[in-house]
């Protein structure tokens, strides 16, 4: 998939601004802190992560790695996204994490983590958001050796904002059975109108 099929520039953009805007804290990830940490939670859930080695696409200025570090004793963290300045931000603040500006739909990659983890990441309403989620979790498993957990908006969500993107979560589940494992678990509306999935090798 090329940067122009999910708008990638339109991204970058809109989390520049965010950054510009806000300068740190869950504003920058468009989340309430709230929001964000209930997110966290959840997809931490996955497993144990107590010594897993842990990748973070989409890490935005790396406010997972704080909350993973006092959750889990020594898991070993990178995160990645494709805005510079967070990648810089995030860097500078905890230098005893990994963290990486690439593509992993454009860029060569081959890392091996024990789980990925994905929060955020297709929320944004642009062009091509469920190709997107497909390809970007399919790439996420090849890089997981035991699973990965990610999120998004479930399209029975009772309302609709237009800057925001809706998946189905019936696709989704459909698509991680037969193109990734059976052992997929989906926790529907579990707060608001929240999906994760949890997909193990």
């Amino acid at each position: 998939m090329s940067k122009n099929r999910y708008e990638k520039n339109k991204v970058i953009k809109n989390y520049r601004k965010l950054f510009i805007e806000h300068k740190e804290g869950a504003a920058v990830g468009q989340w309430s802190l709230e929001g964000q940490l209930f997110r966290f939670e959840k997809l931490s859930q996955i497993a144990p992560l107590t010594d897993m080695r842990i990748l973070e696409i989409g890490c935005g200025i790396g406010d997972f790695y704080p909350f993973l570090k006092k959750k889990y004793t020594n898991c070993y963290y990178t995160g990645i996204d494709i805005v510079p300045e967070l990648i810089e931000f995030a860097s500078n603040k905890y230098p005893d994490a990994t963290f990486l500006c690439l593509d992993l739909l454009e860029d060569d990659f081959v890392d091996k983590f024990d789980y990925v983890l994905i929060s955020g990441v297709f929320n944004n309403n642009i062009k091509n958001s469920s190709e997107l989620l497909y390809n970007l979790i399919s790439t996420a498993y090849k890089l997981a050796e035991k699973g990965i957990a990610f999120n998004f908006i479930s399209k029975y969500a009772g309302f609709y904002d237009d800057g925001m993107a809706y998946h189905d979560p019936v696709d989704i589940l459909k698509f991680c059975i037969e193109k990734l494992s059976p052992k997929t678990t989906v926790f529907h509306h579990y707060e608001r109108c929240d999906v994760t999935v949890f997909v193990y090798n």
